[in-house]
């Protein structure tokens, strides 16, 4: 799982590094033919990692209720209200939220695990199907931000 976890790690540096050196404007804006903003996808990522390896693990959450019910899988830009604060809020925690998920691995605290069909159409059965699942998630989504990038 070590190469798993430092897979999320340069995904997130490459989302971080797509992202620099945008305006808060350009963050915020839906480009034309995409539902969600670069903003909502910056912080979905972070969010839908912590549901699949902690919710489904049945751990209590660390981000906060009122995040995840802004940047949860059927969310949008429309559901943000406090965008600075969400974005400071990920960004510092970008990180800690993949070494807190790799620590709580390893100490075995994951290991009880709901199952749960994703929309893409995986069924995850355990926490190494959920980790591993999160990449692709997290690839799509950097795709996504790379794309909105060049309309903005």
């Amino acid at each position: 799982m070590e190469l798993q976890f430092r897979n999320n790690r340069i995904t997130r540096e490459r989302i971080l590094g797509s992202i620099e050196g945008l305006t808060f404007d350009q963050l915020t804006k839906t480009p034309e033919g995409y539902n969600n903003s670069i903003l909502w996808n910056f912080c979905h990522v972070a969010v839908t990692q912590h549901l699949l390896c902690f919710k489904l693990a049945g751990r209590d959450s660390i981000i906060p209720a009122t995040l995840i019910e802004v940047y949860r899988k059927g969310t949008g830009s429309a559901d943000i209200k406090t965008p600075k604060e969400d974005f400071e809020y990920f960004k510092s925690n970008y990180f800690k939220l993949i070494d807190l998920t790799e620590e709580e691995y390893k100490a075995g605290k994951l290991n009880e695990f709901n199952e749960y069909p994703t929309s893409y159409g995986v069924v995850l059965k355990n926490i190494e199907e959920a980790i591993c699942f999160n990449n692709i998630h997290e690839g799509l989504h950097l795709g996504y931000l790379m794309a909105q990038k060049k309309l903005i």
